[in-house]
């Protein structure tokens, strides 16, 4: 599970695409910029539709991290079930969801994309809406971050995660 308390606090932004491809690729940019925000991109690599899906638990466990997982940052309802299988494995995670609009989910016309929201919705520490501009009003996001440490005036000092290494 989550490692000691000497590992540097840390935001996970889950991204729906390439952080290229992404409606909020500035915003998401710009928590980057924060030293202990780091981003999981999906693979790149299209899978068959019955392999497709949020990986099992086993594998979000192999997931490495410079740090302690202390809040996620969903941005799109298809990330929410990865988003959950991180919430049971780490302790303490906060989950925030940017939530898109209303349009947006009906025109997808996808009912799981809407379940995925619903449950986003209702699992969030805090909803965040995009504003007419299509920007994100993040400022209880940013106090949250620097109450956690994520924003710290202290340099950052990643914690590698060591590998395993079998005999020969």
């Amino acid at each position: 599970m989550a490692g000691s308390t000497e590992e540097e606090p840390l935001a996970v932004l889950l991204l729906p695409g390439r952080l290229e491809d992404i409606a909020l690729e500035a915003h998401a940019r710009d928590l980057l910029a924060i030293p202990r925000v780091v981003a999981l991109e999906p693979p790149r690599v299209r899978l068959p539709r019955f392999l497709r899906g949020p990986g099992s638990p086993r594998q979000v466990g192999r997931l490495r991290f410079p740090g302690r997982v202390r809040l996620l940052v969903l941005y799109h309802p298809a990330q929410y079930p990865l988003a959950r299988r991180l919430i049971a494995h780490y302790d303490d995670v906060e989950l925030w969801y940017i939530a898109p609009g209303r349009e947006e989910l009906e025109a997808a016309d996808d009912r799981d994309l809407q379940s995925f929201d619903a449950l986003a919705q209702e699992r969030a520490t805090r909803v965040l809406a995009v504003t007419e501009t299509g920007g994100v009003d993040d400022a209880a996001l940013r106090e949250r971050l620097r109450e956690l440490g994520v924003i710290s005036p202290y340099a950052f000092i990643p914690r590698v995660p060591p590998r395993h290494r079998t005999r020969r």
